[in-house]
């Protein structure tokens, strides 16, 4: 190797070596710099691939089934986990159920709660590619799928670089995010969450408001717009739990007063109809259609129960 040559290969690795290591911290320390949004996320995840508690029942769904349902008040022996994440869909809890399964079999019952509007909008795609929640084969189906549907969501512009750069740990999706936590700033405050989402098993508030008149999201869908990908994974994921001999009821958590007298006949109807036709697929489910009112005071934001409203849910339910 020539002289000249060695001196580029030189320069070229001080170059990189900041980037080499901003990446290696990146992908290495999420808790140091993370939002706490993410913890949720990394305890879901550690969950459903690395515990070893044995699982009764989980829990499914969005931000509504993670704030609705609180474990420790349905059984004293653990055997209930809320493995609900706030911004999911059916993708990304298909995925859950199926690492649950590979790494400790099939729970006995599973309790499914969705948004209404979560059907209609994949309104945090950019969340789970931010979180890396899905592996690569994950989210190469994913892709594939969103193919085949033309979804315009996942298959945004720039959707494979973005892809690249965040399954890389690149900074420029990251060094922002880092730079507020000044590198470590946020370890502390993250570990402390993650313990009490675990000793909570899974649940948690979204909003702690004692009371909230705000709309949900459901009023701002004059109709039932429903995104066929999302379908796909709901039926996708109710398949597999039946193939697998799980108890599974739909239920849905309770809107404000302020949205119930907003949300209109054609959405709610539009949205009977899809769980109906997925009760005909499915006989052996339990699905409850209705979407139930709470009065405002049981509400810690405009889409979310307090824990007061949580407490009222959890205890009437079960």
């Amino acid at each position: 190797m020539s002289d000249t040559l060695k001196r580029m290969l030189k320069n070229l690795i001080l170059v990189l070596a900041p980037l080499i290591i901003l990446v290696l911290f990146t992908a290495l320390f999420p808790l140091s710099y993370m939002s706490e949004e993410y913890v949720m996320w990394y305890e879901e995840w550690s969950y459903v691939n690395h515990s070893d508690v044995k699982t009764d029942m989980l829990i499914l769904g969005d931000s509504r089934a993670k704030s609705s349902l609180i474990p420790a008040l349905m059984d004293h022996d653990g055997s209930i986990y809320n493995i609900a994440i706030g911004g999911a869909t059916p993708i990304e809890m298909y995925y859950a159920v199926k690492n649950h399964i590979i790494h400790h079999g099939a729970p006995k019952e599973a309790v499914v709660i969705f948004a209404p509007y979560h059907f209609c909008d994949i309104d945090n795609w950019d969340q789970t590619l931010f979180n890396n929640y899905l592996s690569v084969s994950e989210i190469t189906e994913v892709y594939e799928n969103a193919f085949k549907f033309h979804n315009g969501t996942v298959l945004k512009d720039g959707w494979f670089t973005d892809e690249l750069s965040f399954r890389l740990r690149l900074p420029n999706k990251y060094l922002a995010q880092i730079y507020d936590a000044r590198f470590l700033g946020y370890e502390d405050r993250n570990r402390a969450r993650l313990d009490m989402v675990r000793g909570e098993r899974g649940y948690c508030e979204f909003g702690s408001d004692p009371g909230n008149d705000g709309e949900s999201y459901e009023v701002h869908h004059k109709v039932f717009d429903s995104d066929p990908l999302v379908l796909y994974y709901f039926d996708e994921l109710i398949g597999l739990l039946q193939k697998n001999g799980v108890k599974v009821t739909i239920m849905q958590s309770p809107v404000n007063e302020t949205s119930n007298e907003l949300i209109t006949s054609e959405f709610r109807q539009g949205y009977a109809d899809h769980l109906a036709s997925l009760e005909a697929k499915y006989p052996q489910i339990t699905v409850y259609k209705e979407i139930p009112c709470y009065e405002n005071e049981y509400f810690g934001d405009n889409n979310h129960l307090n824990r007061k409203g949580a407490e009222r849910f959890t205890k009437e339910q079960f």
